[in-house]
């Protein structure tokens, strides 16, 4: 919600106050990876920002005037996650007169947030069809607890968000994936790997391509993988699962593969958590937008009920199977 409100306001200029951030969290108020994304988005509109300090429970975010680009580094300090963090960024370097060129330095991997090459692979193809592109690349993954990893972005605005219109999904083209290790044994990607093949034979997708990443050393250690399934007319389905100490990679490589094969079975234009992450997206856009999605999750709710809030778009959501989202901007 925080993230929501600040991007929608650095785009609409209309001001917000947030009160009683992360209220029910063991460590309430602003954590780094918060505190960074807010700051960053006041700097691209030149906001006044009162409150922003870790901790902090209540913030205010005042624009100083229309989006600008720039180029610059941004070090959430920790393993917070930096996909998080350009999440409330992006809309305002969407709209901005220039392309802007960002160095995020944090978490790539990490728990309760997208992984990199989710948000390469499925969300950046569905941006592009609004309009914005953006180029991600990746210099060095970051896991939890330690971070340290490197995302490089240059983000080319657009004049107008275009509508998005994802009703129907279209059938399987072709399911790719990735598995990844940094600092941990070779035979750890290999097992995550083959395990995501068995359920994905099993849900009727026998000849997916899973490539194998492994990395001998880095500053942190970790592991996962990541699985989209890429559709006729160009809409993409994704899945992820991080492993974490405890954690067999047989149980990992079946967590991101039974979701997936969940995800396509729903019939949904756009999985789920792409589903909360377009609800912004589709509050900026020029006209109606309307997606289909597996299920509909707090988070989509809580986004939409922000974006009403802040800029009057008006949604309606339809429980299914699958699940309907529509909006009209304000």
């Amino acid at each position: 919600m925080l993230r929501n409100a600040v991007a929608l306001s650095a785009v609409s200029g209309r001001p917000v106050r947030v009160e009683n951030i992360r209220g029910a969290r063991p460590k309430p108020g602003l954590r780094p990876q918060h505190l960074m994304a807010v700051k960053a988005a006041a700097h691209a509109c030149g906001a006044n920002l009162i409150g922003a300090e870790l901790g902090s429970p209540e913030i205010e975010f005042q624009p100083g005037g229309a989006p600008t680009s720039d180029q610059w580094t941004l070090d959430v300090g920790t393993a917070g996650s930096v996909m998080l963090v350009l999440q409330c960024l992006l809309p305002a370097l969407a709209r901005a007169p220039t392309e802007s060129s960002i160095t995020l330095i944090g978490g790539t991997d990490v728990p309760f947030a997208p992984p990199f090459d989710y948000f390469q692979e499925v969300f950046v193809p569905a941006l592009a069809e609004l309009g914005p592109r953006v180029e991600a690349r990746l210099v060095r993954r970051g896991f939890y607890p330690k971070g340290g990893g490197e995302v490089a972005v240059t983000v080319h605005p657009a004049e107008a968000i275009r509508a998005i219109a994802r009703r129907e999904r279209g059938a399987v083209a072709r399911i790719a994936g990735r598995a990844y290790s940094l600092g941990l044994p070779g035979h750890i990607v290999e097992r995550m790997r083959e395990s995501a093949l068995t359920p994905l034979s099993a849900g009727g997708h026998g000849d997916a391509h899973i490539e194998s990443e492994v990395v001998a050393r880095g500053r942190s250690e970790g592991c996962g993988i990541v699985l989209w399934a890429e559709c006729e007319g160009g809409a993409r389905i994704g899945a992820s699962a991080l492993g974490r100490r405890g954690k067999r990679a047989e149980e990992v490589g079946e967590e991101a593969a039974q979701e997936l094969v969940s995800e396509l079975e729903s019939g949904g234009a756009v999985d789920s958590r792409l589903a909360d992450q377009m609800i912004v997206w589709m509050a900026m856009a020029d006209g109606p937008s309307e997606v289909t999605t597996s299920r509909l999750t707090d988070h989509i709710r809580s986004a939409a009920e922000v974006a009403q809030m802040i800029v009057g778009a008006r949604f309606a959501i339809e429980e299914g199977p699958p699940a309907r989202v529509t909006c009209c901007p304000g």
